[in-house]
């Protein structure tokens, strides 16, 4: 497996009175995953044994600009507007056969913005914003394995756009407490590859398949932050809903893309403690629901799987400076069990996962040692677990795994 990012960012802090960013990345991803005994594999002429890999190769070019204008009607206004553009380019092929898995796709999105923040006063500050999302996808006229009937799907150039909307504000009564809402929508893709490979009915193109629409959804959240002398405390409840989400479901021995309405709320609380100048103690818990409408009769009726949701944790951490040049970190991960009443055979048991880390300034640079997993961790992954019932991918976590690392900041 290989992967290769690469950015250049460039920054004017006064273009015109205005604060200027650019950033171009670029990033070839190329994986063989694992063989399997998978049906999706097997072809009675090409692959009648059904031992084959399949090789996922995408690369992606894409590229930011915002200018940013602070100071406005007596430094109470301050607007930011900019494009994202992206152009990625994907595709899966089984190499041992030569035949298309997936095959490629070109998706192109850009998307205008504009944001401002409002502070009409010291304590309060509403954020509003606008974003288009102009999106299309170039798929060519392909034939599905075997395993989906070998069907010849048209392809097609479909097109997307929405105009989404956020809006929010931040009000603090006191020096040491600040109340928050807000609201925002998001925009997104399926899974093009699993909705195209799992395509077995005749007839169907590309331009009008609706498992191919984006992801639109509508979040908020609300809570509370706390800054007292040396803790500080913040506590978000948070709601995610899409009319037309995307939900993973195991058929056989693979996934499929299930285009149904589904429901996201979840609760995140994080407690720090400055126990002196050098040390710092905190912890996290996050806890997540998951619902989707499973009979399409406009109520959620199925929890979701590990495939689409993580699991509730729990996380505590103490970071501590010995000295100007020497630091470390310690964190333990608590997941918590989670039973699924409609899938009881993706239940998922809990474990606890310790890290821990080293850092060193040298003259030029910083040294940092790194240990995943120090105690060495026994475990099946919740992926593993609560995701799907397959014994062939039934796979457990890594071990103690040490990295070191150098880096040098100019």
């Amino acid at each position: 497996n290989r992967v290769l990012t690469t950015s250049l960012t460039y920054k004017n802090f006064d273009l015109a009175g205005m604060e200027f960013t650019a950033q171009a990345y670029q990033q070839e991803f190329e994986a063989l995953f694992g063989v399997t005994d998978s049906t999706s594999f097997v072809d009675p002429v090409l692959a009648p044994e059904g031992f084959d890999q399949s090789q996922n190769e995408s690369d992606k070019n894409g590229a930011k600009f915002t200018l940013m204008k602070d100071g406005l009607f007596d430094d109470k206004l301050k607007l930011t507007t900019g494009i994202d553009i992206l152009e990625d380019t994907t595709e899966q092929r089984l190499m041992l056969t030569g035949r298309s898995y997936v095959p490629e796709t070109q998706f192109k999105n850009y998307a205008p913005f504009i944001q401002a923040q409002f502070k009409p006063m010291e304590s309060v500050v509403f954020n509003t914003g606008l974003r288009y999302e102009k999106a299309k996808l170039n798929v060519d006229t392909y034939q599905t394995v075997a395993s989906k009937n070998g069907v010849t799907v048209e392809g097609g150039n479909p097109e997307f756009s929405e105009t989404l909307f956020n809006i929010g504000t931040v009000v603090s009564p006191t020096s040491w407490l600040s109340l928050f809402a807000n609201y925002s929508e998001g925009f997104g893709m399926p899974d093009v590859g699993r909705v195209l490979r799992g395509i077995d009915t005749p007839g169907l193109d590309v331009d009008n398949f609706l498992d191919l629409k984006p992801i639109v959804t509508e979040n908020s959240e609300i809570g509370f932050r706390i800054d007292w002398q040396q803790v500080n405390f913040e506590i978000s409840y948070y709601q995610s809903d899409s009319d037309l989400g995307s939900r993973l479901q195991q058929v056989g021995d693979d996934f499929f893309i299930q285009r149904e309405e589904t429901e996201i709320t979840g609760v995140e609380t994080t407690l720090g403690y400055q126990v002196n100048k050098a040390n710092h103690l905190q912890l996290s818990y996050s806890h997540i629901n998951g619902r989707s409408d499973s009979d399409g009769d406009g109520k959620v009726d199925r929890d979701l799987t590990g495939a689409d949701i993580p699991p509730n944790r729990l996380i505590a951490s103490w970071s501590a400076n010995w000295s100007p040049k020497v630091s470390s970190f310690l964190q333990a991960s608590h997941n918590f069990t989670r039973r699924f009443d409609e899938n009881p055979e993706l239940d998922f048991d809990s474990y606890t996962l310790v890290d821990a880390s080293v850092g060193y300034k040298l003259p030029a640079g910083k040294l940092n040692l790194a240990f995943a997993n120090l105690l060495n961790k026994d475990y099946f992954t919740y992926y593993s677990q609560s995701a799907q019932a397959n014994p062939t991918r039934y796979f457990k976590g890594r071990g103690r795994t040490v990295t070191l690392g150098y880096s040098l900041d100019f």
